[in-house]
């Protein structure tokens, strides 16, 4: 009996040594759990995304029998870091789904979107063999996007006010810019989005002031391209312009 008291001791620290071992593994498993999670929820923290929130598209046939199409839309940031927007793609389809037209190379303004914010892209374009402006249907977009570091040169607008136009200059948008920065700004592009009551899109009209904007001053703008459907210039209501700013 006094013989096997050693060897119960023995297995009985053997045991309890295997159990410890067991228990600390699944310890440090947790831990590395919780660290892949907070990883992977700061991820998910700094996604960068963006929507396109609203869009318009009509087309119409001038004095010549000629058919155009004027497509516009909103982005926005809905993401939690800013972006840089790329190029844009429109794609002009038709009532039974063929592709009418593209455009390629349109950019948004402005270019790069903070968190929550919106940017203004259109154009208008010849729609090439088409005679019945009701063949077209819709617009869809491709566009890229980044996640950024750099922050828009937002710049100041005001007097903005809409000018109903005739048959050949349907509307335009003039008003005033400021750069409210403390670089002088050498290019400047800008956008108004037109809307109706109720908040809906009705197009884009884009321009720019390429003669440069020094610090704390004013420039006044007009913007008239791209020509926009005129069915829809007697539901305009509201005008917003956005401005920004590059230094070469």
């Amino acid at each position: 009996m006094k013989k096997l008291i050693p060897f119960i001791l023995v297995l009985s620290m053997f045991l309890f040594t295997g159990c410890s071992n067991e228990y600390a593994g699944t310890s440090e498993d947790k831990t590395n759990t919780s660290e892949s999670t907070n990883k992977e929820s700061k991820s998910q923290k700094e996604e960068a995304k963006l929507e396109m929130v609203d869009q318009t598209g009509g087309a119409w046939v001038d004095s010549i029998g000629t058919v155009w199409v004027h497509s516009a839309a909103v982005y926005k940031n809905t993401g939690s870091v800013p972006i840089d927007i790329g190029e844009t793609q429109m794609n002009y389809k038709g009532q039974d789904g063929t592709v009418l037209g593209t455009s390629t190379m349109i950019f948004s303004i402005p270019s790069i979107v903070k968190p929550g914010e919106t940017a203004f892209i259109g154009e208008s374009t010849i729609l090439d063999g088409q005679t019945d402006p009701a063949n077209y249907k819709e617009t869809t977009y491709n566009f890229g996007f980044d996640k950024t570091d750099e922050d828009p040169t937002i710049l100041e607008t005001s007097v903005v006010q809409g000018i109903k136009g005739d048959s050949f200059l349907p509307y335009k948008v003039t008003g005033m810019v400021k750069n409210i920065t403390k670089d002088k700004q050498d290019d400047i592009r800008l956008a108004a989005g037109l809307f109706d009551e109720s908040g809906k899109l009705l197009g884009v009209l884009t321009g720019s002031v390429d003669v440069g904007l020094n610090p704390g001053s004013e420039a006044g703008f007009e913007l008239s391209y791209p020509e926009i459907p005129k069915e829809a210039v007697d539901k305009i209501a509201k005008v917003e312009v956005k401005a920004y700013g590059f230094r070469f």
